[in-house]
């Protein structure tokens, strides 16, 4: 029962090779919504929000938002429990580091190449606007990851593959990821549980595999 993280850096294409990982292996792919969906069903939705958030606010996190924090690494634990399934982004890797077997990848590329595709994805040709949109999305996604999980997100050591798009081509960074989560389902790497060691609330459970089979 194979689970793939795939943390990416913005304009690395991370999300497009999820994706085609995701339908080549025939696994649900887990993104932002798709834990939304599963978070707003226990009255939690404010999830965008608090990934925005600096971390000198959540030293000060009310009730609410603590429940938010707990709620997502069980649900992330609910997935790994599911099984077969590339989640993006979410410090994926973070929550499930103790995981044995499971696969780690982080997509990153040079600043001038994520540079190229956000100018081309947004058709702006600010490339002052444009650099401060990914220099801002890399702090929200480090201070994410260190806000939530006291971990850096840009430790190298912590991933099993780490691609430079920038170098590798889409398709081939697919067929890389495909191989490895092969290898690391077949041989696990050691952790400190298996996914049938995760004891999660049936009733979670059951809402996360209804979630995973429409996705």
């Amino acid at each position: 029962m194979a689970t793939i993280t795939i943390s990416r850096l913005l304009g690395s294409e991370g999300a497009a090779i999820a994706e085609k990982v995701s339908q080549k292996l025939s696994y649900p792919l887990v993104t932002k919504q798709t834990l939304e969906k599963i978070l707003e069903q226990y009255g939690l939705d404010h999830l965008d929000s608090f990934y925005k958030a600096p971390p000198r606010l959540w030293s000060r996190l009310d009730h609410e938002t603590r429940h938010l924090v707990s709620m997502l690494n069980t649900v992330m634990l609910g997935i790994a429990k599911h099984g077969d399934t590339v989640i993006l982004g979410r410090g994926g890797f973070a929550a499930l580091k103790n995981l044995a077997g499971a696969l780690h990848v982080r997509v990153q590329a040079p600043l001038q190449t994520r540079l190229r595709k956000i100018v081309e994805r947004e058709g702006s040709d600010d490339m002052r606007l444009m650099e401060k949109l990914v220099k801002d999305n890399d702090r929200a996604r480090a201070m994410f990851v260190n806000g939530f999980y006291d971990a850096d997100f840009h430790r190298a050591e912590q991933f099993n593959l780490v691609i430079d798009t920038g170098l590798v081509p889409v398709d081939m960074a697919v067929e890389w990821i495909v191989a490895a989560s092969r290898i690391s389902d077949a041989s696990p790497a050691a952790g400190t549980y298996l996914t049938k060691d995760i004891d999660e609330d049936p009733v979670l459970q059951e809402t996360i595999d209804k979630v995973l089979a429409a996705e």
